[in-house]
């Protein structure tokens, strides 16, 4: 676990054998509310049965209250077309760890032509 300075938070990390199997961005909390900014497992990681991401869920979790958070939130950016993320996954690992789904975020974005 290493300090992140912008935004202010921690970087948690699962390592085996030198490689980054999974990790996760929290932000410290802000009025006892504590945000998990992301947390990926490496392709090559995922489908092992091991539960890397449920069980980094839990640990930033731990961390997160151990920050002084009472509560926390994540934000899950769903672009299927990224092969680096499974939303399915990812609400599947954020549903077993007792997480509400509260609203959908649309996104939208715009090239703008150089002037």
């Amino acid at each position: 676990m290493n300090d992140t300075a912008a935004p202010p938070g921690k970087h948690l990390e699962v390592r085996r054998g030198g490689r980054v199997l999974a990790q996760a961005a929290l932000e410290r909390p802000i009025d006892g509310v504590g945000l998990i900014r992301s947390v990926t497992v490496a392709p090559y990681a995922r489908g092992q049965g091991q539960g890397l991401g449920l069980g980094l869920v839990g640990n930033a979790l731990d961390v997160l209250t151990g920050l002084g958070a009472r509560e926390a939130i994540v934000y899950l950016d769903e672009l299927p077309a990224d092969p680096e993320r499974d939303p399915v996954a990812a609400l599947r690992t954020y549903a077993a760890s007792d997480f509400t789904e509260v609203d959908r975020l649309l996104t939208f974005t715009r090239t703008l032509a150089p002037r």
